[in-house]
């Protein structure tokens, strides 16, 4: 399933974002970043998978709290 043809009433998947490569947690194959909002408020990356039987589509987003904490040292 690709971004383009998930249903409006499907959920929507979020995940934070970290250091490493996003990888689908549903398959294990990596993904790729099809838009990035990391420079508007939603400070987000659209992720989809590069398995074409998988297409998993999924939001990461930036954790506020994860960050607070490294600045703090």
């Amino acid at each position: 399933m690709s971004i383009l043809s998930q249903k409006q009433s499907e959920p929507t998947n979020f995940f934070l974002m970290n250091d490493q490569p996003f990888i689908c947690p549903y398959c294990g194959t990596r993904c790729n970043e099809i838009a990035n909002l990391y420079h508007t408020n939603a400070k987000a990356i659209v992720e989809q998978c590069l398995n074409t039987q998988c297409g998993f589509v999924c939001y990461e987003l930036e954790d506020e709290y994860f960050l607070r904490l490294w600045m703090i040292n």
